[in-house]
């Protein structure tokens, strides 16, 4: 049955919902008789197809609600509210750490904070015997006050205390920290599967991203039970190898070359923080800016060169059959459709290498030259590459942009976006700079760095006309609805001022190449409403107008579109690609 907010679910007034899960939807909710909001979790009605489950879940819960720790979010109560159970816990005001994430990077003070009292909680709660086995950012909340909470602990025990299907599959929705025991569904887990899963959480916070990821999640699986890991020094050129040992001591394969304990762990991990923070005392403030002329000019042409060269050979690959097919298929479809198939080829070849070369058991400091032998992709090679030469010249912005670079070829957006940040940050004092950078990465067709590149250029201070600029900006903006990123990137980033009406076109765009031509029709309409100046906007209704078949109305607004004097070369340019 549901929960219906302003109902009562026993003493409990149900205020608002907070979230929902595969296991469970959260509410915050009122106690009258305390005076004091609670968050409720009700679990999912499929739990009670299991015959004996209640019970289970009552025996459970009364572990789990001894738990008394600062860090750990206490259980008030427990019960069952129209054949539904649910928890009752503290509410916590704040937001999760997964949320906190998706905003920025955390610094290394900060991260080493959260470390501590997540491991005194967890440490805590294995003398007690009782495991967590769902550590994950999503399960760590951040108060107001700067307080931190473990949370949810026993609810991955209740699933699997229910064998219904349903409890399966929730195991199997978030695969990305499970330990490779839990992954093969071994029996008898110790805190080892803890401290693998939080080893995965500190791996993500310092380097940016999970390790492993992938289409789907028994891929991911596969790679925590057989794959190499990435190395957190080829990820992060900032990390010391104290850090990158202890990483690889809490993610080793098996459980016995894993820290016997989070108490070794925590120590390991706040020494290893202790030199990372001496490291780097003015993390968070821009360093003084170091040019290198040459080696900016040597770092775009090459990538321009290997960009050139695999487009190149592209082509030749090219068959006659495949050209006359090409022919057959309307402009605009092909023209939006051969970047998904790119994206695509890409993810399946690396799926299928993942399978044909399972890695070893254990990385250890004696098998990182085996590790560094195989992984001979030229991407991955480019990135750890990079990250030496960052370590020597950690003042260098532009081999920050090149490692960007390297990151979107690796398909590592994320860990591309913080490249590329703290290279306009390091380049802050230069936007003549930041105009050659951005303007090279037009030329290597990475389009929404180069729209933020321009966009930083306005910002501090143009070196070129200020009508040039802002045809590139939107030259860039427009293309940039290609790269699956694109809008995260200028969401999501405060620190530009992006024209609304451009950010609009942008959406639309990214909405057609994505099949909703209803909304990206509802947006450019808006948008040529109130900024008839923008002619991007036409080229893009006729785009949506040939999607919808009203091939007459596309031809006739393309007609209209040419007779401007003002129009734009890249937009002209356009037009020659559109389909008769």
């Amino acid at each position: 049955m549901p929960f219906i907010i302003g109902e009562n679910v026993g003493p409990y007034r149900l205020i608002e919902k907070l979230g929902k899960g595969g296991m469970a939807t959260v509410f915050k909710a009122y106690h009258p008789s305390l005076d004091r909001y609670v968050a409720i979790k009700a679990l999912h009605p499929a739990f009670m197809e299991h015959p004996g489950f209640l019970e289970r879940f009552e025996r459970e819960a009364k572990v789990v609600a001894k738990l008394e720790h600062p860090n750990i979010v206490p259980i008030y109560d427990f019960s069952e509210h129209e054949d539904r159970p649910y928890l009752v816990l503290k509410y916590v005001p704040g937001e999760t750490l997964k949320a906190r994430l998706e905003k920025s990077k955390l610094t290394y003070k900060e991260t080493r904070h959260i470390f501590r009292v997540i491991s005194s909680a967890l440490a805590y709660a294995h003398q007690e015997g009782v495991l967590h086995r769902d550590v994950k950012p999503s399960n760590v909340l951040l108060d107001k006050t700067g307080g931190v909470y473990l949370a949810d602990f026993g609810l991955a025990r209740i699933a699997e205390t229910s064998q219904t299907t349903l409890s399966g599959q929730m195991m199997m929705g978030t695969p990305h920290y499970i330990s490779p025991e839990q992954a093969k569904g071994l029996g008898n887990l110790d805190n080892g599967t803890d401290i693998y899963s939080l080893g995965v959480m500190m791996y993500e916070l310092l380097v940016g991203e999970v390790p492993f990821q992938a289409d789907t999640p028994f891929s991911v699986i596969h790679d925590h039970i057989y794959s190499p890991l990435p190395l957190p020094r080829d990820m992060n050129p900032d990390l010391n190898e104290e850090m990158e040992r202890a990483i690889l001591k809490a993610l080793a394969k098996k459980r016995e070359d894993r820290y016997a304990n989070v108490s070794e762990m925590m120590a390991a991990f706040l020494k290893a923080f202790d030199f990372l923070i001496k490291d780097h005392p003015s993390e968070g403030e821009a360093p003084t800016l170091a040019l290198h002329a040459d080696a900016r000019k040597k770092t775009l042409e090459r990538v321009k060169a290997e960009k050139e060269f695999t487009d190149t050979k592209a082509i030749e690959k090219e068959t006659e059959g495949e050209k006359e097919k090409k022919k057959g298929i309307p402009g605009w479809i092909w023209w939006m459709a051969a970047p998904a198939l790119i994206i695509f080829c890409l993810g399946f070849t690396v799926y299928q290498n993942a399978l044909k070369v399972p890695g070893p058991d254990l990385i250890t400091s004696e098998t990182l030259t085996q590790e560094a032998n195989f992984r001979s992709a030229p991407a991955l090679n480019e990135i750890r590459s990079l990250n030496e030469q960052i370590r020597e010249n950690p003042q260098e912005p532009t081999l920050r942009f090149t490692l960007g670079v390297a990151y979107l070829e690796a398909d590592r957006p994320k860990l591309a976006k913080e490249a590329f940040l703290k290279a306009y940050q390091l380049a802050e004092g230069n936007p003549q700079l930041i105009l050659d950078l951005g303007e090279g990465l037009t030329d290597i067709n990475i389009w929404t760095y180069a729209a933020y590149s321009f966009l930083k250029v306005e910002q501090l201070g143009s070196p070129i006309p200020e009508e040039e600029l802002k045809d590139k900006i939107r030259e860039a903006l427009f293309r940039a609805a290609f790269e699956d990123f694109s809008v995260d990137v200028f969401y999501r980033n405060q620190d530009i001022e992006l024209d609304p009406a451009l950010l609009n076109l942008l959406t639309a765009r990214k909405a057609l190449l994505e099949g909703r031509v209803d909304d990206a029709e509802r947006l450019v309409d808006q948008v040529m409403a109130e900024r008839p100046d923008l002619l991007e906007a036409y080229k893009l209704k006729s785009d949506i107008l040939f999607a919808q078949e009203r091939f007459d109305e596309a031809r006739d607004l393309l007609l209209e579109l040419e007779q401007f004097e003002n129009l734009p070369d890249w937009i002209r340019a356009e037009l020659r690609l559109q389909p008769e």
